[in-house]
């Protein structure tokens, strides 16, 4: 093999690794910010102000085939609503059967969930049990290999040359959403991944939990928002183990 062959090969190797490291720090950070908007409540206050969700529940509230009441609910109350799915689907679930709402002018408490909701939320609460447990596995990988970079003094890349395959990875996402469209590609994730003996779908007449949610508008601000989130930690993390290393470069 001649010195530029192996120039070539220690390239390509070298551009291989640093892009597989590239994609788990990415998975890493991703992950990171979704456990940090979970804490946040995924910004459900903002978005209820911002997105037209207000206007949904005064629009449909009323014409909901279970419960009644609902639109006369204030903003606090829908906010603590949205923070008990939270907490319910990130714990396996529990207490979903509990939540409860209470109309303007009534002592009565309802409960928000109807057994087709609770049995759609359970499989989130899985799903969601499943998606902690990549993150884990992630972060430990992830942790192993830069702990074994570092005790190398292997370099870390630099945030521009990371932010090429970052550019990379966003523009095949947007090209899947620009041509298929987000509501498709978020209902095929749904048939792919929750048992299809169990109803997913809710029109807001039969939900309350889909009118307060604004279902699927609201998911795609959350997942706008957890991207940005995950890009901002991406840029973080890779700028600094690239100055970390190039610091003790030598030593």
């Amino acid at each position: 093999m001649t010195k530029r062959t192996a120039g070539n090969v220690h390239r390509l190797r070298s551009g291989a690794s640093n892009g597989l490291y590239a994609l788990l720090t990415l998975v890493l950070a991703a992950g990171l910010a979704w456990l940090l908007s979970a804490q946040l409540n995924y910004f459900y206050g903002f978005f209820h102000d911002h997105i037209g969700i207000a206007e949904t529940i005064a629009e449909y509230g009323p014409q909901n085939r279970f419960k009644d009441g609902f639109e006369t609910t204030d903003r606090a109350q829908r906010i603590t609503l949205f923070a008990e799915i939270v907490r319910a689907v990130h714990s396996g679930g529990e207490g979903l059967e509990e939540i409860s709402y209470r109309a303007a002018g009534r002592t009565r408490a309802v409960a928000l969930l109807h057994e087709a909701e609770i049995i759609h939320l359970q499989d989130v609460a899985h799903l969601i049990s499943a998606t902690r447990l990549l993150v884990i596995l992630t972060a430990m990988a992830w942790t192993v290999w830069t702990l074994a970079k570092i005790r190398r003094k292997a370099p870390f890349p630099p945030l521009t040359q990371q932010l090429g395959k970052l550019l990379g990875v966003s523009v095949l996402i947007a090209g899947l959403l620009g041509v298929f469209g987000f509501e498709a590609v978020f209902y095929q994730l749904h048939i792919w991944v929750f048992p299809a003996e169990h109803q997913w779908f809710f029109y807001y007449q039969d939900s309350l939990m889909s009118t307060m949610m604004q279902a699927p508008v609201l998911f795609a601000y959350i997942g706008g928002s957890i991207a940005a989130l995950g890009v901002a930690l991406f840029c973080a993390i890779t700028a600094l183990f690239h100055r970390y290393s190039h610091k003790n470069a030598g030593k």
